[in-house]
C-alpha cells in the first residue's frame, strides 16, 4: 500500500495503482513523488488526480457491495398448500369371482371348473355384460397337504380360476351377484366401485383446491398489511381416485340391495403467490 498526503489528509492506495498512475500521467507533469517507508509511501498528487483515484476506489467499493448482497430484484412471495374435493356417485363396479373345486382327481376337478366357468359366462351374457368386460385367468392347481406329528399327508388338489367382471350398468350389480352364487361360484373375492369418467370431478376438486389456496394466501397477506398481485407457480400433487374397495359378503336372499353411496375425490396443490 501507499499513502497520499493532499491538503492535510492521507490517502492509502495500492502500490501497484500508484505505479500505473505514474506511468500514465508522467507526461502531463502529474508524476507522483513517493517516499517508501516499509510497505507504505507518502504520495503527493494534484486534486484532480486524487478525485480520479477516489472515483475508482468508490466504484470498486460499489462492486464489492453488490457481490456481497446480490441483485436487488428479488420479490416477496407467499407459498401455501391446499386441498380440494368433489363428490360423485359411482357408476361402475369391478368384481373378481373365484371358482374353486377340491378333490383327488385332477382331470375331473379341472373339468368341473371349466363347466362352472362356461355356465357363469352364459349368465353374464344373458345379463348383457359385454364380452370385452370379462377376463378369466388360467386354471391354477395347488396340492393340498395336512401336517400331523411332523408327517406330511396328501389330501388332494385344489383347482381354481378367477374371473374379472366390469359392470358399466351398476344397477345390475345385485342380479350378477345372485346369479353367480346360483352358478356355484366359490366366492366373490373383491368388489370395487368407481366413477367411470372422473375427469369432471377432478376439475371441480382442482377449482376447490385453488379457491382454498387463494383464501389462505389472502389471509396471510392481510396479516402482513400486503396484498396479492398474482399467481407465479402451481404444482399439483398426487390425487386420490374415487374408488371404494371391499370384500363381498355372501347373501342368503336375493332381495338384498347394495347401496354404493357417494364417493369423494381429492386434489392437493402447492401455490406460490407474488405480493404487491
Amino acid at each position: 500500500m501507499q499513502a497520499s498526503f493532499i491538503e492535510g489528509y492521507y490517502y492509502y492506495l495500492p502500490s501497484e495503482l500508484v505505479r500505473r498512475l505514474n506511468r500514465k500521467y508522467s507526461f502531463k507533469g502529474h508524476k507522483m513523488n513517493t517516499l517508501k517507508i516499509k510497505n507504505f509511501a507518502w504520495v503527493k498528487a494534484s486534486t484532480v488526480l486524487v478525485s480520479f483515484i477516489a472515483l475508482v476506489t468508490l466504484m470498486g467499493c460499489g462492486q464489492q457491495h453488490t457481490g456481497a448482497y446480490g441483485p436487488m430484484n428479488n420479490v416477496d412471495s407467499i407459498h401455501v398448500q391446499a386441498s380440494g374435493s368433489a363428490q360423485g356417485i359411482p357408476d361402475q363396479a369391478l368384481l373378481r369371482f373365484v371358482i374353486v373345486e377340491d378333490g383327488d382327481e385332477l382331470g375331473v376337478l379341472k373339468q368341473e371348473v371349466d363347466n362352472t366357468t362356461s355356465t357363469f359366462l352364459d349368465v353374464l351374457s344373458e345379463l348383457n355384460v359385454p364380452r370385452e368386460n370379462i377376463s378369466s385367468w388360467q386354471v391354477e392347481v395347488t396340492p393340498r397337504y395336512n401336517y400331523r406329528d411332523g408327517q406330511q399327508e396328501f389330501l388332494g388338489y385344489r383347482v381354481s380360476r378367477s374371473v374379472n367382471v366390469k359392470l358399466d350398468d351398476i344397477a345390475s350389480f345385485d342380479v350378477v351377484i345372485d346369479q353367480a352364487l346360483a352358478a356355484d361360484i366359490g366366492r366373490v373375492e373383491q368388489v370395487r366401485f368407481q366413477v367411470a369418467d372422473p375427469a369432471p370431478l377432478y376439475a371441480l376438486a382442482r377449482a376447490d383446491a385453488m379457491a382454498q389456496a387463494w383464501q389462505k394466501a389472502e389471509e396471510l397477506a392481510a396479516a402482513s398489511n400486503r396484498s396479492i398481485a398474482r399467481v407465479q407457480e402451481v404444482i399439483e400433487h398426487g390425487s386420490a381416485p374415487a374408488v371404494t374397495e371391499g370384500m363381498m359378503v355372501m347373501r342368503s336372499s336375493a332381495d338384498s340391495v347394495t347401496e354404493v353411496g357417494q364417493q369423494s375425490l381429492s386434489v392437493s396443490v402447492s401455490v406460490k403467490f407474488i405480493l404487491e
